[in-house]
C-alpha cells in the first residue's frame, strides 16, 4: 500500500512538472511573439507621397465645398439639395481626418498594430460613414436630383465604389496571420516588417483612392454651384 502511495505521488509530481514546463513554454512563446510583432517599420509617415496626395485631395475638396454660396446659387438643382450635398461632403472630410489616421502624423515608427487599426478606420470611417452613409446618393437608382453628368457616369461610379470596398478585403486576414504562434526566426521577423510596410501602403492607397473619389464629387459640386 505504501508502495502504491509513493508510486502515485511520483506520478503526480511528474505531471505537475510537465504542466509547469508547458506553461512556462507557452508564456515565453507569448512574450517572444509579442516582441516579434512589435518589430516596427521605420518610416516618416508625413513624408510619404501618398500622405501628401491625401492631404492635397482633402484640401481641394474643402475649397470646392467652401466655394458654394446658397445666397447666390442659380443652378439646376434645388438650393436645399445643394446644402445637403455640402453637408455630406463636409462630413466625409471629417471622417477622413479621424483620430486613428491623425495619430500617425509625425510618427517615424509604424507597427503592425497601427496598420490593423488604420484598416479598421478605413472600413468604419471611410467606407461606412463616408461612402455609404454620405455619398450613396451618387450611385442611387432612385435619385431625381442627379444632373445629366452624374447620371451618365453612374455605372463607372458604381464600379469605382466597388473597388474601394474591395481595396482592403484581404488585408485583415493577412494581418491576423501574423498573430498565430510559431517559433520566430530572423526570416519570420523580417516577414513581419514586410507585412507591416505592405499593409500600410495598401491601406494608404485605399485612403488615397477614396479621397480622389471625394474630390471628384466635390469638383462636380463646385461646377454645379457655378463657381
Amino acid at each position: 500500500m505504501d508502495f502504491m502511495k509513493q508510486y502515485f505521488k511520483v506520478i503526480g509530481y511528474m505531471l505537475m512538472g510537465l504542466v509547469f514546463i508547458f506553461s512556462s513554454f507557452y508564456l515565453l512563446a507569448n512574450a517572444y511573439h509579442y516582441l516579434e510583432i512589435r518589430k516596427d517599420y521605420i518610416v516618416d509617415f508625413d513624408q510619404l507621397p501618398v500622405v501628401d496626395s491625401i492631404k492635397k485631395n482633402l484640401e481641394d475638396t474643402t475649397a470646392n465645398i467652401n466655394a458654394f454660396d446658397p445666397n447666390t446659387y442659380t443652378g439646376s438643382l434645388p438650393v436645399n439639395t445643394m446644402i445637403l450635398i455640402k453637408e455630406n461632403l463636409t462630413n466625409c472630410v471629417k471622417h477622413f481626418n479621424n483620430d486613428t489616421y491623425n495619430s500617425l502624423h509625425q510618427k517615424t515608427r509604424i507597427s503592425i498594430i497601427d496598420v490593423y487599426k488604420l484598416s479598421d478606420s478605413y472600413d468604419e470611417q471611410i467606407l461606412n460613414n463616408c461612402i455609404v452613409n454620405n455619398l450613396n446618393w451618387v450611385t442611387s437608382e432612385k435619385n431625381d436630383n442627379l444632373t445629366d453628368y452624374l447620371i451618365q457616369t453612374k455605372d463607372i461610379n458604381k464600379m469605382y465604389v466597388q473597388s474601394l470596398i474591395n481595396s482592403t478585403s484581404y488585408l485583415k486576414k493577412d494581418l491576423l496571420n501574423n498573430s498565430s504562434y510559431y517559433y520566430n526566426t530572423g526570416i519570420a521577423s523580417s516577414s513581419v516588417k514586410d507585412n507591416t510596410r505592405d499593409g500600410l501602403n495598401e491601406v494608404l492607397d485605399a485612403y488615397n483612392k477614396a479621397s480622389k473619389y471625394l474630390l471628384y464629387i466635390s469638383n462636380w459640386f463646385r461646377k454645379e454651384a457655378g463657381v
